[in-house]
């Protein structure tokens, strides 16, 4: 869920729970002072009733009226008790039941006690609440709509430099050669968290390419020193007074020094390939191109007892040839070196895709580590784990996707493009 929407989320409830206890709290509080107004009322029509008993000695003439009704009963004896309350009487005009607020109290006129009823209808009164309810309930409505899309407008452009910051850092490439394009803004926070990126971005493209140009640069410079102890190494092994013993441990040196070459070549290769020295494309005939490989393998699959089966579809895809020599040079390698002998190898391309599969007698690979420098899986011999590392790179680099698959003893490497 998106900050914006949490915060709109939280911010609806909080107000519309806020919205309703004010509601109650109104409410409760307009019924109560419009009650003690009525009854205010009818302790008025009781201090006239009996102001004018005093003076004249008689009960004022009972006029029946719309919302107010006065009765007077004759009682022996006075009731010390006086009340008002809520009671439901019938309406004397309208002729229909209401509830009316009802005040009783006794008098004494000319010697006879007297129970006097003064009744105020609440009709009234109701329908002022229900009013007041309905508008206040439409203002509530309106101003949590209004609300909702002023907290959306304002919101959505206080937080546009962060978007936009946001966006930017996603299309950052570190080994690009753009900078980091963060928008202007008087916001501190986001002012604050644009010059930390700055500086964290700058820091980390100042160390990679010190980094990429230590590894590019130590990659070929021993190249030569490598070069130097080969030569030297293949006249070793031809000299005819070396024992077998000594013989051996030429060739074991001879091999440590072939895979420091292929090592120190693929180091350069990723670099290569980082610095983005292969920019030309062309297109390029896959089926074709996988021939050529097959042919290259040949006698190194004979060698070995390995069965190979192809489906090979006319398919052409666009990328760098050189990095389209390395892709499948790697794929096969990589597929022939961890099979076993009488193993099998299957390739497959189609439209769009390729596949690569070969029988191993070793487990499922790591997926989150399988294409790390390096990487090697439990029990692999031999190889600098650069192979895998390098077909990533170098589908990245291209457009391409990887994926890979286990199943039955036999691993799947797929290369996927539009």
């Amino acid at each position: 869920m998106k900050l914006f929407s949490k915060y709109n989320r939280i911010n609806i409830v909080a107000t519309i729970f806020i919205f309703l206890a004010a509601s109650v709290a109104f409410f409760f509080t307009l019924k109560f002072v419009l009650f003690n107004q009525i009854d205010e009322d009818l302790r008025i029509e009781q201090r006239e009733i009996t102001a004018y008993v005093k003076q004249f000695n008689r009960l004022p003439e009972n006029m029946q009226l719309k919302d107010q009704i006065i009765t007077y009963n004759p009682i022996s004896s006075p009731v010390s008790k006086r009340q008002i309350k809520t009671v439901l009487k019938k309406d004397l005009v309208e002729n229909d039941v209401e509830k009316f607020r009802e005040f009783k109290f006794d008098i004494s006129v000319a010697g006879q006690w007297y129970q006097i009823s003064v009744s105020k209808s609440l009709e009234d009164m109701n329908n002022l609440i229900r009013l007041i309810a309905a508008v206040t309930m439409i203002t509530i409505l309106t101003m949590l709509i209004a609300s909702f899309v002023i907290n959306r407008i304002i919101l959505k452009r206080l937080w546009q430099p962060f978007n936009h910051s946001l966006e930017s850092v996603r299309r950052f490439r570190i080994s690009g050669n753009e900078t980091l394009d963060l928008s202007q803004t008087e916001i501190d926070e986001f002012r604050l968290m644009n010059e930390t990126l700055k500086e964290l971005t700058q820091k980390a493209k100042f160390e990679y390419l010190s980094l990429k140009t230590f590894s590019e640069n130590a990659s070929h410079e021993i190249q030569t020193p490598i070069a130097i102890i080969q030569s030297k190494l293949d006249l070793l092994i031809q000299d005819e007074q070396l024992i077998e013993a000594q013989s051996k441990t030429v060739q074991d040196v001879y091999d440590a020094v072939l895979r420091l070459s292929r090592l120190s070549s693929s180091l350069l290769l990723l670099a290569k390939i980082e610095n983005n020295q292969f920019a030309d494309v062309e297109q390029i005939g896959l089926k074709q191109k996988l021939k050529e490989k097959m042919n290259d393998f040949h006698e190194l699959w004979q060698s070995q007892r390995l069965e190979v089966f192809d489906h090979l579809e006319e398919s052409y895809i666009t990328m760098n040839p050189y990095l389209a020599e390395i892709l499948l040079n790697n794929l096969l390698s990589n597929a022939t070196k961890y099979n076993f002998s009488g193993g099998t190898i299957f390739l497959s391309v189609k439209q769009g895709e390729l596949i690569v599969k070969n029988s191993s007698q070793e487990n499922r690979l790591r997926e989150e580590n399988m294409f790390q420098r390096f990487y090697k899986s439990s029990g692999t011999m031999g190889g600098h784990g650069l192979g895998l590392s390098v077909v990533k790179q170098v589908a990245d680099a291209s457009g391409l996707s990887v994926e890979y698959g286990y199943e039955g003893g036999y691993h799947r490497f797929t290369i996927r493009w539009s």
